[in-house]
């Protein structure tokens, strides 16, 4: 009796392929059209696939930009999870800890990122739903790289830390906000320019508080 295993793994390989390719194709959509706005015929040509094989995978266009945008926020967090790797371990203390986290972030391309997300979740007429979008973006990554820094230090407890990541988080949200309403997602020079600006100001409240100077 032959072996059914190599043509179930031709399979499955096959149509992780579409998938793929389904997904590449709609990220490479919404990047050339700042916007989410494609039809599954295009999709489908694009990805090289038939009609029907997109929806043998997705139940419909909005599951497939709500996965393609999970997984830009994920490459996002990886890449968050990469540049505190990459930064030296300093003594452990509160203070130590933000210079690493802040300076993580820095070396983060999170306009192209805000931008990407801001077009594809941005409803017309909408604002504060497209807001509450983003927000939950970047807090839903709080409890995740929370417990990857605990690992950094000895001196903060779980509360502290997830109180440290989860301020600089959502403070990002809000200076992505800021940001949008100033440049409308635009990314060019002087819209990096104001987000390291804006940044500047999140670290700088983060850091020092709000306790009345000595």
């Amino acid at each position: 009796m032959p072996n059914p295993a190599p043509t179930l793994d031709r399979r499955a390989a096959l149509k992780a392929r579409h998938r793929e390719a389904i997904l590449g194709a709609a990220d490479a959509l919404i990047r050339e059209r700042g916007k989410a706005h494609f039809s599954v015929d295009e999709l489908a040509e694009r990805a090289d696939v038939a009609r029907r094989t997109v929806f043998n995978h997705f139940a419909s266009l909005d599951e497939i930009v709500m996965i393609t945008c999970t997984r830009v926020v994920m490459n996002a967090v990886a890449e968050f999870r990469e540049a505190t790797a990459a930064t030296p371990v300093g003594d452990g203390s509160r203070f130590s800890l933000f210079s690493e986290i802040t300076s993580a972030v820095r070396g983060m391309d999170l306009p192209i990122v805000v931008s990407y997300l801001w077009g594809v979740l941005s409803q017309e007429g909408d604002a504060s739903s497209s807001e509450n979008v983003l927000q939950d973006v970047f807090t839903r990554a709080t409890e995740q790289l929370s417990e990857e820094l605990a690992q950094r230090t000895t001196e903060l407890d779980e509360l502290e830390m997830e109180i440290l990541v989860s301020s600089l988080m959502n403070g990002i949200a809000i200076v992505s906000r800021h940001w949008i309403v100033q440049t409308g997602g635009v990314v060019d020079g002087p819209s990096r320019a104001l987000w390291n600006d804006l940044m500047d100001r999140l670290i700088a409240t983060v850091r020092t508080g709000y306790t009345p100077p000595s």
